[in-house]
């Protein structure tokens, strides 16, 4: 459900979309142009080719070039109204969507736990080490962590103990998914700040992803 990317001007100049709406588009070039120049463009949507002429509105120079449609037939301008409204849509069920950091040093287990979650239509990012984690916990804002403790980097505890103590990160609720289940590791991490605590042997995809549900809809 996106444009292609590449625009024609004057059906020989490549260039590069960078959004369209109703009545214009905004597009990267190479080419020189002026200001109040008519231009023939030809660009695609869902496969859908557009042809119409415009007008350079503004340049600014190493940025972009809005230019405005002048003749767009009633079918592309309603295609096009029509493609906004799904994208407009699908960015909004996506911004809506939970975000979960996935933290396990086994690749063949994160994939298991992964895919389950986003067959649950959660959005997954992975670490495979503490200091991943730790580096992928400054650049998103997640909703959940699922969290294994004994990791390469900085272990478990020290990130959980770091969330805890971190005004921003402290509400997001961390499930502990380890393979260890002795009394003193949970007591540690259930007294660290975890919402809960799971044990990777018992702990199936479907088991995880059905106590994720269960802590989001409290």
């Amino acid at each position: 459900m996106e444009n292609n990317k590449e625009i024609i001007i004057n059906n020989a100049i490549k260039s590069h979309i960078l959004d369209i709406n109703e009545a214009g588009i905004y597009i990267h070039t190479q080419a020189d142009f002026i200001q109040g120049a008519i231009l023939d463009l030809s660009f695609a949507i869902n496969k859908k080719q557009i042809k119409v002429k415009g007008i350079i509105q503004h340049i600014k120079p190493g940025v972009g070039i809005e230019i405005l449609f002048l003749n767009l037939l009633p079918d592309d301008l309603a295609y096009i109204k029509n493609f906004l409204s799904l994208r407009s849509n699908l960015a909004a069920k996506e911004s809506s969507a939970r975000k979960i950091l996935l933290v396990d040093d086994s690749a063949q287990q994160r994939v298991a736990y992964r895919n389950k979650l986003i067959e649950e239509r959660f959005i997954v990012t992975e670490a495979q080490s503490g200091t991943e984690a730790f580096m992928r916990l400054q650049e998103t804002k997640f909703d959940l962590v699922i969290l294994d403790l004994w990791i390469e980097g900085i272990d478990g505890f020290k990130i959980l103990h770091i969330m805890k103590v971190n005004p921003v990160l402290k509400e997001i609720p961390v499930i502990i998914l380890s393979a260890r289940s002795t009394p003193d590791d949970i007591k540690k991490a259930m007294a660290l700040g975890a919402t809960d605590y799971l044990v990777k042997m018992t702990a199936t995809p479907v088991k995880l992803a059905e106590k994720v549900k269960e802590i989001f809809s409290k």
